[in-house]
C-alpha cells in the first residue's frame, strides 16, 4: 500500500493541449490500474477547450493527481519536460492524454519493477481508433534475448528486430535516466520537434544498463485525423535534419560499443531515407527557408565541436550540412535524390502496366509525391501493417502483400519498395517473391 508522502513506484506524466474529447479516458485508464503506489503529474499546456475544467475536477478528487496548468505559447514538449522535472517517483512513464493504459497492465509491471528494478521496462501496444477500437497490436520479442541479458545483448536483438517502435510513452524508465529527454538541438515553435521522442528513447536505452520486455499489452496509442504527427514536406525536411543532428551527436558522443552504434544507425538511416524522399517534393524557394532554420541548429554549442568524418557513411547527411552550409548541402541532396527518381520513373515507365509502392508511411507518401511529378500514376500500396489495409493512403488504396495475387495477370506489373528499415525492404522484397511475383518486377528504391 502507498504511504502518501513517500516517494511513489511510478510517475505517469501526462501531457495535455486541447484533448476535452479523450482526457476522461485517459486518466480513468491510470486510476483503475490494480496498483496505487503512483502519482499523475497532469500538466495542461495552456488548453484553449474544456481540458482545464476537466483536469481540474480529476485533482480535486483524486489526491494522488498533481495538476499545472502552463501559460505562454504551446511549444510541442514543453508540458513534458515540465512534468518530468516535478516528478517523484523512481519510474516515469509518459502517457499523451489522448492515449490510454490497457487495462491491468500493470498488475505485472509493478511485480517486474520491485522484483527486478530495470533501468528500462517496455511492453506491447495497440492503436485505437477514435471510436476506442482497437485495430493493431504491437509484435511479440523474444524475452529471453531481453531480459537478464546484458545491455548491449538487448540492444543488438532490438536492432535485429527492426522497426521498433521508440515513442516515448514506449518506455517505463528510472528516474535517474530522466535527465535525457533533453535534446542537443534546441527545441523550437510548433509544429516542430516532431521526431523528437525517437531521440529522447534511444538515448535512454542507451544510457540504461538493463532492459527488461513484458509480453503483455501495456498502452493503447490513439490514431486520430488531428494528429500531430502529420506534417508536410517542408516541416519533414526541417525536423528529419534535427534528428539527424542529434543522433549524429549520439553516435560520435555517447554511444561508446559497436551494439549502441548499430542501435542508433537504424534509425538514422530510417530518417535519412526519409528526409531525402521528402527533399524529392520540396521547392528551392522552401529549402532556402528550411537552411536559415537548420543554419541556427548548426551553430549550436553541442554541435559546433563535432568534427566530419569521411568514413562514417552513416553521417554523410550532416557531414554535408556541417562541411557544405545548409542551403548548399540540401540543395546538392535534392538534385541527387531527383536524379535517382529520374532514373527509376524511365525504368518503370518503360515497363508499363499497374504500378504499386511499399509500404505507406511518410516515406511512402513521399516517393508517391516524387514519382506522380515523372508521369507516374501508381495503383495502390502495399503495407504489411494490418490496420492500414483496406485504408486509402492520399487517395490511393492500400493492400497486404497477399492481396497481389489476386492483382498480379497477364498485365506487366512492378512494384516499388521504399522503406527507410533495410530489414522491411528486404523482407517485402522475400514476400513478393514467395507469392509469385517475378524479382524483375520489384524495384528497391534505395537513396
Amino acid at each position: 500500500m502507498r504511504i502518501f508522502g513517500e516517494r511513489p513506484l511510478v510517475s505517469f506524466v501526462v501531457s495535455v493541449h486541447n484533448l476535452e474529447r479523450y482526457i476522461v479516458a485517459c486518466l480513468d485508464s491510470i486510476i483503475t490500474q490494480p496498483f496505487d503506489d503512483y502519482e499523475i503529474v497532469l500538466v495542461n499546456n495552456n488548453s484553449t477547450d474544456g481540458s482545464d475544467a476537466i483536469c481540474r475536477e480529476y485533482a480535486a478528487n483524486h489526491k494522488q493527481i498533481r495538476y499545472y496548468a502552463l501559460t505562454g505559447e504551446p511549444v510541442i514538449g514543453r508540458a513534458v519536460i515540465y512534468g518530468t522535472q516535478k516528478a517523484r517517483g523512481q519510474y516515469i512513464h509518459y502517457v499523451d492524454g489522448d492515449d490510454m493504459l490497457a487495462p491491468g497492465a500493470y498488475s505485472e509491471i509493478e511485480n517486474i519493477l520491485r522484483s527486478h528494478a530495470p533501468d528500462v521496462l517496455f511492453g506491447r501496444f495497440s492503436t485505437i481508433l477514435e471510436e476506442s477500437v482497437i485495430n493493431f497490436t504491437d509484435k511479440s520479442y523474444q524475452a529471453e534475448r531481453i531480459n537478464g541479458r546484458d545491455k548491449d545483448e538487448a540492444l543488438e536483438y532490438l536492432t535485429e528486430a527492426q522497426p521498433f517502435n521508440v515513442a516515448t510513452w514506449r518506455l517505463i524508465f528510472s528516474r535517474k535516466l530522466r535527465e535525457y529527454y533533453r535534446a542537443p538541438v534546441k527545441r523550437s515553435k510548433p509544429p516542430a520537434n516532431i521526431y523528437h521522442d525517437v531521440y529522447v528513447s534511444v538515448r535512454t536505452l542507451l544510457s540504461a544498463r538493463s532492459v527488461h520486455y513484458v509480453d503483455t499489452l501495456v498502452y493503447l496509442y490513439r490514431v486520430r485525423s488531428s494528429s500531430i504527427s502529420r506534417i508536410n514536406a517542408s516541416k519533414n525536411v526541417s525536423e528529419c535534419c534535427k534528428l539527424l543532428l542529434s543522433l549524429t551527436w549520439l553516435m560520435r558522443c555517447k554511444a561508446t560499443t559497436e551494439q549502441e552504434r548499430g542501435f542508433v544507425r537504424v534509425y538514422m538511416e530510417h530518417f535519412r531515407h526519409q528526409l531525402i524522399a521528402a527533399l524529392c517534393t520540396v521547392s528551392n524557394e522552401q529549402i532556402t527557408e528550411i537552411a536559415t532554420e537548420i543554419d541556427k541548429c548548426l551553430k549550436q554549442k553541442d554541435l559546433r565541436g563535432m568534427a566530419t568524418s569521411s568514413e562514417d557513411h552513416d553521417c554523410s547527411v550532416v557531414d554535408t550540412l556541417l562541411s557544405e552550409g545548409a542551403a548548399t548541402g540540401l540543395a546538392r541532396l535534392r538534385e541527387q535524390c531527383l536524379n535517382k527518381v529520374e532514373q527509376m520513373a524511365r525504368r518503370v515507365l518503360a515497363k508499363r502496366g499497374d504500378i504499386y509502392l511499399a509500404p505507406t508511411g511518410q516515406i511512402g507518401l513521399f516517393l508517391k509525391t516524387a514519382f506522380e511529378a515523372k508521369g507516374i500514376s501508381l495503383s495502390g500500396f502495399f503495407d504489411n501493417d494490418v490496420q492500414k489495409n483496406g485504408m486509402l493512403a492520399d487517395g490511393i488504396p492500400v493492400r497486404l502483400p497477399a492481396a497481389v495475387t489476386k492483382i498480379a495477370g497477364d498485365k506487366p506489373l512492378t512494384i516499388l519498395i521504399g522503406s527507410g528499415y533495410p530489414n522491411v525492404r528486404e523482407e517485402l522484397r522475400s514476400q513478393f517473391i514467395a507469392l509469385g511475383i517475378d524479382e524483375s518486377d520489384l524495384l528497391i528504391v534505395e537513396f
